[in-house]
Order: structure tokens, then sequence, then C-alpha cells
């Protein structure tokens, strides 16, 4: 059975990941082998095989978003393969001596019963009666794992919500640009139409217009441009998070996934909540 996250990769027409994948005008997206077999064997005008709109050979969009996830997406579908076939291995280590060793408290060899809700760390019951955790607030490790689980399916919450907004942002970008160079192209065959009627001296204004037309369509593209990179970059690195948080989701030791969220979770989920914070609700 394929995996939630191993279905977003897949294209309709051949069933398996994406290869050089495009995107059509309808968003929908195929290998671009597929997408243009598909168009050659079409017998009329070629419509897309999801929602049978039409499209040409010039819609056919590369999409580097959707080839970048592809590559992460089977990176991290390999890692939980490997994780899985050593896992008999892995309950055994469980019950091993250097196990047991790493799950005792370093300062007095005691078992880490119970976790600090305070310093946000295990703890044995010799370090809560210490003075080093006086007024401290403690859980038992099960209790303190179940909270703490459910601080990561809030965070993985705020990272589909702010997701969502990132995605609507790349495509309104990508709009824009189109909107952009299909006007630019418009106005060079306006202008080019025109001159055409004209003798030598309005040939070199149409030069100048055209040059001054390439410039202000480069400054606004590259502007648009950059803002798409910079939303890319970021909706790239909430995935990666989102692919972290997920798979913390499925540590089964309560303690060690204790010891992972002092170390990783605790620090990420708080930046985050700050982040979601500082970040409007809705995207206008």
């Amino acid at each position: 059975m394929h995996s939630p996250l191993s279905l977003q990769i897949k294209c309709s027409v051949c069933l398996s990941d994406f290869t050089d994948p495009v995107t059509l005008s309808c968003e929908h997206s195929f290998c671009r082998e597929c997408i243009t077999g598909h168009m050659q064997a079409s017998l009329g005008p070629s419509a897309c095989p999801e929602c049978q709109r039409p499209y040409n050979k010039e819609d056919l969009k590369s999409s580097r978003l959707l080839r970048n996830m592809t590559s992460t997406v089977r990176e991290h579908l390999a890692e939980r393969k490997s994780n899985r076939s050593t896992s008999k291995e892995g309950t055994q280590a469980l019950n091993s001596p250097e196990m047991e060793k790493m799950l005792m408290c370093s300062e007095h060899d005691e078992k880490l019963k119970l976790f600090c809700e305070t310093d946000q760390k295990l703890v044995c019951v010799i370090c809560r009666d210490g003075d080093k955790h006086k007024g401290h607030v403690f859980k038992p490790v099960k209790e303190a794992a179940q909270i703490n689980k459910g601080e990561l399916k809030t965070a993985l919450g705020f990272l589909a919500k702010e997701n969502g907004q990132l995605d609507y942002m790349i495509q309104q970008q990508t709009t824009e640009i189109t909107k952009t160079e299909d006007k630019s192209k418009t106005l060079s065959a306006q202008i080019s139409a025109q001159f055409e009627e004209m003798h030598q001296f309005l040939q070199q204004k149409e030069d100048e217009v055209k040059k001054q037309l390439e410039k202000e369509e480069k400054k606004v593209i590259e502007v648009m441009q950059k803002n798409q990179s910079l939303i890319n970059r970021r909706f790239m690195e909430n995935k990666e998070k989102e692919i972290i948080l997920q798979s913390a989701l499925e540590i089964e030791q309560p303690d060690h996934f204790l010891q992972w969220w002092n170390e990783k979770g605790f620090p990420m989920t708080k930046n985050m909540k700050q982040k979601a914070a500082e970040t409007p609700s809705n995207t206008q």
C-alpha cells in the first residue's frame, strides 16, 4: 500500500514517481514524457488526462518545485524503509545493557522516570528532589510524551496552514509572471506592426522603444522571480520540517521521543509558534 507521501509524487498516467515533471495551465502535473506521449496519441485536440481541459505544447511548464519535492520524499521514504527493515534489531537493542545505560540518569544512576516541564528534560526521582529542580513541574514520561506529541501535531497544523498560504502565493506569482510576459509579447507585436509602416527614422525609434520595454520587462520579472524564489525556498524548508516532525510522531518509546524533543523538537516548535504569532492569519 502506498503511503500518503508517496501518492503525492505519483504521475497519474504512468503511476510511477514523477520524472522531469511539468504542470499544465489547469495546474495538474505529469511526467514530461507521459504527457508528451499522451499529446502525440490524441487524435484531436489534446485534453488533460485529469480534468479534460484542452492544452497544447506551449502549456507544458517545468516544475522545479515538484521535482525537488519528489527527490525529498524519495529520500525520506527510503530512510523509513531502511528503518523498518532494522526494527527487529532495534527492538533487541532496546533491551541491551548499553541502551539501559542511555536511559539512566548520568548523575545518580537512576532510571529517568520523570519529565521536567520547567526544563523540558528527562530526570530521575533524585533529580526531582534536588535543589536544581526545586519548584519545578514534573510529569510521568508517558503522560509528558503524549502532551508533547500534541505540541508536535499543533506545529504540523501551523506548517500546513502556512504552506497553504505559501502555495497560494507561489501560484499568484506564477500567474503574474505569465501575464507580464504575455502582455510584453503583445505590446512588442503591436509596436512592430506600427513601425513597419514608417521610414528609417521611425525604425530607429522603434528599436529604442523595444529596448526600453525589454528593460522594464526584465526589471519587473526579476523582482517577481526573486519573490518566487524566496517563497519556494521557504516552502521547501517547511516541507522538510514537516517530514521531520511527522517522523518524530512515529517514535514509539516515550523516553526516546522526549530525548529528541529536548534536543530538537522543543526548539523547533517554539520557533514555529513565534513565527506563527508574527505571521498574518490571512494572505491578501
